[in-house]
């Protein structure tokens, strides 16, 4: 164990060296879902859980909790508003009712992620926004994590992974879950803009052994600058939701939306 925590500790000075590791979309997501915060706004926290990730920064705002488990809900005390529900069935809101639909690495956990973006539409009001973070499918680590069997991939994480036994792993899927494939599926869906950022950022999964967070490090700082948004490892999407009902072969008015496309600050 010090030799795991002597790894860990000389992978993170390290990696303070490399600059596609700092400011990113994972970093920013409560801040960019605060961006939204306003009095009488409704948020609606997918996944919500024990824990709402921008409960801080949306205080003005109403936050529903939705989860699929009863009990994670109840530890959550940073909202009063906790709802259980499948996601992929039903969203627990009124037509045109939600400001902003958020969900923080959920959708790769998820069968059925097309009709979970086809109920944030629904759920959304015009002009409203769908944000989701999730880990796309190429990244190295979701590779890994892919072609072990998932009883295995839950020891390796809760051994490895810092504050992997706090949150938990559960079983992914990873249904669309890539920057082309999810910016489609959500215009497919009629969101129109649909905004789209990448992190390369991994290294984290190997800080117990330096020399594979080296690698990884090198490995990110390269296709970073190449932009290979194909591998990256986490994706982020702002998708917003027409002011005016799209039909086919007639135009909309996104106003509102191309308004708020600065959700996310580019890197």
């Amino acid at each position: 164990m010090l030799k795991m925590s002597l790894n860990r500790r000389l992978s993170r000075n390290v990696a303070s060296y490399f600059s596609h590791g700092t400011n990113t979309v994972s970093d920013r997501y409560p801040d960019i879902v605060g961006g939204y915060s306003d009095d009488g706004r409704i948020i609606v926290d997918v996944g919500g859980g024990a824990q709402c990730a921008f409960a801080k920064q949306c205080a003005s705002s109403h936050v529903i909790a939705v989860d699929i488990s009863a009990v994670e809900l109840e530890k959550n005390r940073d909202v009063n508003d906790r709802r259980i529900a499948d996601v992929t069935k039903r969203i627990p809101v009124t037509d045109d009712s939600a400001d902003v639909i958020a969900s923080r690495f959920v959708v790769e956990h998820l069968r059925g992620v097309d009709h979970f973006v086809e109920e944030a539409y629904r759920a959304l009001k015009p002009g409203g926004v769908f944000i989701t973070l999730f880990p796309n499918k190429y990244a190295l680590f979701s590779l890994i994590n892919r072609c072990l069997p998932a009883s295995l991939a839950r020891k390796l994480a809760y051994l490895l992974k810092g504050g992997a036994q706090e949150f938990g792993i559960f079983p992914a899927y990873y249904e669309y879950c890539s920057p082309t494939s999810f910016r489609r599926l959500c215009q497919s869906k009629r969101f129109a803009p649909v905004e789209v950022d990448v992190m390369y950022f991994q290294s984290s999964y190997y800080y117990f052994f330096f020399p594979f967070a080296l690698l990884s490090l090198c490995y990110e700082w390269l296709i970073s600058r190449l932009r290979i948004t194909s591998l990256c490892a986490h994706v982020l999407i702002c998708a917003y939701k027409p002011t005016i009902e799209v039909t086919e072969g007639a135009g909309t008015d996104n106003t509102l939306a191309k308004d708020n496309a600065d959700c996310i600050a580019h890197q």
